[in-house]
């Protein structure tokens, strides 16, 4: 079957990863013993996963006209993602974000955006062809929020599915929930947006059923190493978590929304392409970095493999 393009609205921050023993406590400075830098911003990191996963993607963001806004360009080119729809604004820095890891794969991030609250809805209404043309569009929190919101209006309107990764969360105004094909939060994402505490497969039921209240037609919502729950209107369904040795956490959400969405684009049922992001995401967690982390569609099949679970047929 011949995907359907995946484009992505959202962010793209240069990383710096420090990695130490431990996370510093407050007012504490922590020596550590690694340092990397790599592209990064939850929009682009899916783009780039759901390309490595196999779908034919667009990336619609804005980068600054520095050297790591053309290093985001090069890293595009690099990673099959077209550049076509990128803005860029010339008084204005590329995003930025500080990544500190543990031992223990744990993480701290700071972000400073730039470039991408530059974003407008002007520039989304001049891809609406693109947006028209694609199977799934993906949106996150680090653009500006009314320009998020703008965007999965309008490709409902166009009859587009869309899905949210509510991150970094924020309150949502309650109109845009009903334009929502899916959500995807972790435990403490639908914690903040639900006021439902997320702690194991039950209570993540309860809050998935309040984003259903709201208008959402599918919530997924993920649990770390326990995997995630999936609740629409016909029922809810456990994925378990699968067991790896994890190196580095960063990231994983972000692999695990661009399975999703190159899944879909293939043709999968939701529920496998579930399946095939869960087994994305756990495979991205055993690698430190972001992209570097990023496994490839043949990767995942392997992986699958192994474990003894079907492999896919795109």
């Amino acid at each position: 079957m011949t995907n359907k393009l995946v484009t992505v609205v959202g962010s793209y921050n240069v990383g710096l990863f420090l990695k130490g023993e431990r996370l510093p406590a407050l007012g504490e400075t922590q020596i550590g013993d690694k340092f990397h830098e790599g592209g990064g911003g939850k929009g682009s990191n899916q783009a780039i996963a759901a390309a490595m996963l196999g779908a034919d993607v667009r990336f619609i963001g804005k980068i600054g006209c520095d050297k790591y806004g053309q290093d985001a360009l090069r890293l595009y080119d690099e990673k099959g993602v077209s550049r076509a729809s990128i803005k860029i604004d010339g008084s204005i820095h590329t995003g930025i974000s500080v990544i500190i890891i543990d031992d223990d794969g744990n993480n701290l991030i700071s972000v400073v955006p730039g470039a991408n609250l530059r974003l407008t809805r002007e520039e989304l209404e001049a891809e609406r062809d693109v947006i028209g043309r694609s199977r799934i569009i993906g949106f996150q929190l680090e653009s500006d929020p009314g320009v998020v919101v703008h965007g999965i209006k309008m490709a409902d309107s166009m009859g587009v599915q869309t899905l949210l990764d509510p991150a970094p969360v924020q309150p949502l105004p309650e109109d845009v929930y009903p334009h929502l094909a899916y959500i995807k939060p972790n435990e403490h994402e639908a914690a903040a947006l639900t006021g439902v505490k997320v702690k194991d497969e039950d209570s993540a039921e309860r809050a998935a059923r309040v984003f259903l209240d709201k208008g959402v037609k599918n919530v997924i919502v993920t649990l770390g190493e326990k995997g995630c729950v999936r609740v629409n209107p016909a029922g809810t369904k456990v994925f378990p978590g699968i067991r790896v040795e994890v190196q580095d956490t960063t990231g994983a959400g972000d692999c695990f929304s661009g399975g999703f969405m190159a899944a879909l684009s293939a043709g999968a049922d939701p529920d496998d392409a579930i399946v095939y992001a869960n087994c994305a995401a756990s495979l991205s967690v055993t690698r430190l970095g972001v992209i570097e982390s990023l496994p490839t569609r043949e990767e995942v099949w392997e992986h699958m493999h192994a474990l003894g679970m079907v492999v896919p047929a795109f």
